[in-house]
């Protein structure tokens, strides 16, 4: 479990959450960049060579390829939260909600297949956007592999950031795109921004990092704030454990299993309709003489 696997995923849950509960969308607030210093900017493999130090190395990153994580996730402006889980596993990855007076919100990856289901929006396949991010924060080994996740990864400047001094970090991949400040000093991530796809459109959604701890020799955010929505979510981890997951426990829920196996027909009616409709015309060979003579 990675540090994004917890915001940016969770940002797509709670994009649906806020949806149902009705909050109105607005544009989140996005600090001014600073100029820029004149010291030369480190390049892009410098600076996530630092953000992996900071994790605890690639030894770290790579030790747990499986983690089960728990916490609370809290709006504290409306009074509302309950208890969070994630886990991810080979590729795989789930995670549970359960607000309080709103219902248990559930969202996966597994098999290719990027999923949820809530209270307000019942079950739905995720598509687009959404798939590739959740295809992205699934793939346990995180940071180590942002140059096969993203189709750029540049430094793009200098900001300061809650009295850090930060280096820009843009990651793109189509139209994507998440931009990272990282502190200059310790490779920690102190904020990241990124537009969500959401069924509401749009939204961006800037996270803070508030708080680190060690789990095993792996460094991860515990607490964090997300601004969206004109509203602010709170984050907390409390547990991390690295035993085995169940296979069973990411298995496809039986109604998102229907809607794969809908989509599935669907195309392949719409498949055999294109076949159909793009084959040749049959002609009918014209009738010969039957000569002969007289």
């Amino acid at each position: 479990m990675r540090r994004t696997a917890i915001t940016t995923v969770l940002a797509a849950t709670i994009t649906c959450l806020a949806g149902g509960l009705g909050l109105e969308a607005r544009a989140a607030s996005i600090p001014a960049q600073d100029e820029a210093k004149t010291a030369p900017l480190p390049t892009a493999k410098e600076v996530i060579a630092m953000m992996i130090k900071a994790q605890g190395g690639e030894e770290a990153l790579t030790k747990h390829p499986t983690a089960s994580m728990t916490g609370k996730f809290s709006m504290p402006a409306m009074g509302m939260g309950g208890p969070m889980s994630i886990k991810t596993s080979e590729g795989s990855m789930r995670i549970e909600i359960d607000i309080a007076g709103f219902g248990k919100s559930l969202q996966g990856y597994h098999d290719g297949v990027a999923w949820s289901i809530d209270p307000a929006s019942g079950a739905q396949l995720l598509e687009g956007s959404m798939l590739e991010s959740m295809k992205r924060q699934a793939n346990s080994r995180g940071d180590l592999d942002l140059f096969k996740m993203w189709d750029s990864v540049k430094v793009t400047g200098r900001e300061r950031f809650a009295d850090t001094d930060c280096v820009v970090l843009e990651l793109k991949k189509d139209k994507d795109r998440e931009v990272r400040l990282i502190d200059e000093k310790t490779g920690r991530m102190i904020a990241s921004r990124t537009v969500q796809s959401s069924p509401m459109g749009e939204i961006p959604i800037v996270t803070t990092i508030e708080a680190w701890k060690d789990f095993d020799g792996l460094n991860i955010p515990v607490r964090m704030s997300m601004a969206m929505m004109g509203q602010k979510q709170v984050i907390e981890v409390d547990k991390m454990d690295f035993a085995a997951i169940p296979p069973a426990d990411f298995a496809l829920p039986p109604a998102i299993k229907a809607l794969v196996a809908d989509k599935k027909a669907r195309e392949a009616e719409k498949k055999a309709e294109d076949e159909a409709g793009g084959a040749p015309a049959k002609t009918t060979e014209p009738a010969g003489d039957s000569g002969g003579g007289e």
